[in-house]
């Protein structure tokens, strides 16, 4: 048993060790503008089933640079999934100025809006741990309240009323990062039909790189809806998940 033990770390520190050859060597060949060979390199550490933020960055670079804005935009958003980074943002935002398609947004009601920018300080994961920190503390405090003579309970409450409020926050971040249902359009143009059937009514046009949620499924069409609340149907193979 032992020894099975041994392997098994062994082998573990040999993939780790040899997936961080090759993300340097990725880099390296990001550095001299060999785009094509550091996208082998970066899709070969994601097949190993390794989703690293950082990996999603990099291929979004990549693609940047070689002006694939669709791929760009989908790997920084992908990036951005598992961790909310600043660099990664703003590269977002200048992917999304090439791309052919302005849709605006409608304007959040003012909760709401506060709300998604409190959520987006830190990833889902930092909410969650910072809500178990703090329910791990009230029920600590409760503990040692109940088991001495010490009455006075407002520590407890404080760490209670800031656990339900991670939570609330932990929760809206995870329904609007990870259960979220997103993808990115990536054919040059597609027709937004009325219904999922090539026969319904030609509703708009939408162009390569355009972020769209996932409301329904049937068969190969998605229904899909813009942030400006225009929704409709398209072919799946039209658009590459987010998740």
């Amino acid at each position: 048993m032992k020894q099975l033990f041994v392997l098994l770390s062994l082998s573990i520190s040999a993939n780790i060790y040899a997936d961080e050859i090759l993300f340097a060597t990725a880099n390296n060949l990001y550095t001299n503008g060999e785009y094509s060979e550091a996208i082998s390199k970066y899709d070969s550490i994601i097949s190993n089933n390794i989703e690293s933020p950082e990996v999603y960055y990099n291929l979004g670079n990549c693609y940047y640079k070689m002006g694939d804005w669709a791929n760009a935009i989908w790997h920084y958003e992908k990036s951005l999934k598992s961790e909310r980074n600043e660099k990664t943002i703003q590269n977002l935002v200048l992917a999304n100025l090439k791309i052919i398609d302005r849709i605006e947004p409608l304007p959040q009601l003012f909760y709401k809006k506060w709300l998604t920018s409190l959520s987006q300080l830190f990833s889902t994961k930092i909410w969650q741990i910072l809500a178990l920190i703090c329910v791990w503390l009230f029920s600590f405090f409760k503990i040692f309240i109940l088991l001495t003579i010490y009455k006075k309970d407002k520590l407890s409450h404080i760490f209670l009323m800031t656990a339900i409020l991670l939570v609330l926050i932990a929760n809206f971040s995870y329904t609007n990062t990870i259960e979220k249902k997103e993808g990115i359009i990536f054919s040059s143009t597609v027709i937004i039909n009325s219904a999922p059937t090539s026969n319904s009514t030609d509703l708009f046009s939408l162009h390569s790189g355009v972020k769209v949620e996932l409301v329904d499924e049937i068969g190969d069409w998605i229904n899909i809806k813009l942030t400006n609340g225009n929704t409709g149907w398209v072919k799946k193979n039209n658009c590459r998940l987010l998740y």
